[in-house]
């Protein structure tokens, strides 16, 4: 359980940052597979090459987590209903109040 402070950005942006974290905390612990669970169902079809990425700086982002899927055996990506991902709700409230303090 993990949680970073980004300031006021685009959830977007947010949940490229949180994917390119993990992979990169995954690779520097030495995990080479990887099941990914995203609340975002629109980064998630990105990521699964349904959806093209026009925004140039998602593209960015997106080509960034491309390198560094290269390090895994196997990852995958899951769509999490909203409603369903309490933990990551608890994480963002988390880091939302010690932001405000």
């Amino acid at each position: 359980m993990h949680g970073v402070s980004l300031g006021q950005i685009i959830n977007n942006i947010a949940e490229y940052i949180a994917v390119i974290e993990l992979l990169s905390k995954s690779i520097s612990f030495g995990i080479w597979s990887s099941i990914v669970r995203l609340d975002s169902e629109h980064i998630l079809l990105q990521l699964t090459r349904v959806y093209a990425i026009r925004n140039p700086v998602l593209l960015r982002l997106f080509l960034r987590v491309r390198l560094l899927e290269r390090e895994f055996d196997y990852i995958e990506y899951q769509h999490i209903p909203r409603h369903l991902n309490t933990l990551a709700d608890a994480i963002a409230s988390s880091m939302i109040n010690r932001r405000l303090q």
